[in-house]
């Protein structure tokens, strides 16, 4: 007769309780991964402007070890970009190139019109109908509704709004939001309440923020607007949005970073980036240091003016990213150590 092991309760109890540590282990990873945008901490559980760790010497050496210089012309380069500050003391006075009207960017990938707009010619920057489309996309894949209606984007040649809002809409890279209800005809306003918090809770993840929140309105000089957004990019949305920074704040908070220390930053999908600032020199020109890999080829970047003072640098980190594409920067020097 095969002998059988008898185990004591105790062994059992210890056995059940190591199970359970294992399982509440998983759990807390799990969670760890939840779509929320990722407060970059120092510590400080007081401060809502938080500021990154960037005393890395692994991520210094990355960014420091062998790197090029890409050459900005201070007069076009620094009034363009992602993250150019308008607002009444900064007018806009770039350009706005790859744009695109809005009509394609209203349907799912059925083919199945989704949402609406006031005009099928309005007008923006690529970039910002881009992540306008996906925001739509996914709001409507979650609540199943269909009123979202895009309602300004780029003003018409002859508006003559002076609104600070009218300025952002002048880059191309900001619109407002508005509702439709074909069943009633109605037009509802966008308040962002209700299913429609949605929008201004997950608009980071799409490189978008809510630019005039209500606990904002005594930085950025412009009462609260729900339904206006402004395309920033990627990772800057979640950085700003989890530090409960507006424009104005981040734009100054960036420039505690620089090449030698970044901010290191993970991003929701785990990409990591180092972003930092470079102030504009004197002359008519800023030279802009950008990493290399290993392999020394130029590391994935954006470079934005902030029409301010200087040049703000989002480098991708992750190994393996896709090659930047240096088509649109047309001055570089290689300047390897």
């Amino acid at each position: 007769m095969p002998k059988v092991k008898r185990y004591k309760y105790k062994n059992i109890a210890a056995a059940l309780a190591i199970l359970l540590l294992i399982i509440l282990g998983i759990s807390t990873s799990c969670s760890s991964k939840a779509d929320s945008p990722k407060k970059i901490s120092d510590n400080s559980s007081n401060s809502s402007t938080v500021k990154a760790d960037s005393s890395s010497k692994k991520a210094v050496k990355k960014l420091t070890g062998n790197y090029m210089y890409v050459t900005a012309k201070n007069k076009t380069d620094m009034v363009n970009g992602d993250l150019i500050l308008v607002n009444g003391d900064h007018s806009f006075t770039g350009t706005v190139n790859n744009t695109d009207t809005v009509y394609s960017y209203l349907f799912d990938k059925n083919g199945s019109q989704i949402m609406s707009t006031s005009s099928t010619q309005l007008t923006a920057k690529k970039e910002t109908f881009e992540a306008f489309g996906k925001m739509g996309n996914d709001f409507y894949s979650d609540k199943k509704i269909s009123t979202l209606m895009i309602n300004t984007a780029m003003p018409a040649e002859d508006d003559e709004d002076s609104s600070s809002a009218c300025y952002e809409h002048d880059t191309g890279l900001a619109f407002d939001l508005h509702l439709y209800d074909a069943s009633t005809g109605a037009y509802p306003e966008f308040t962002g309440e209700g299913d429609y918090s949605w929008i201004s809770e997950n608009c980071w993840k799409y490189g978008l923020i809510l630019r005039y929140p209500e606990d904002k309105a005594d930085i950025t000089g412009v009462s609260p607007m729900a339904y206006h957004f402004r395309y920033v990019g990627i990772p800057h949305a979640e950085i700003m949005t989890a530090n409960k920074l507006c424009l104005e704040e981040y734009i100054d908070f960036v420039k505690d970073y620089t090449f030698e220390k970044p901010l290191t930053f993970t991003a929701f999908d785990d990409t990591e980036y180092s972003v930092y600032y470079v102030a504009a020199d004197k002359g008519s020109t800023t030279n802009v240091p950008v990493p290399l890999d290993d392999s020394n080829n130029e590391r994935p970047n954006t470079i934005s003016g902030n029409n301010v003072d200087g040049y703000i640098v989002c480098v991708n980190m992750t190994e393996n990213a896709a090659p930047a594409d240096s088509s649109s920067q047309t001055d570089q020097q290689a300047a390897t150590e």
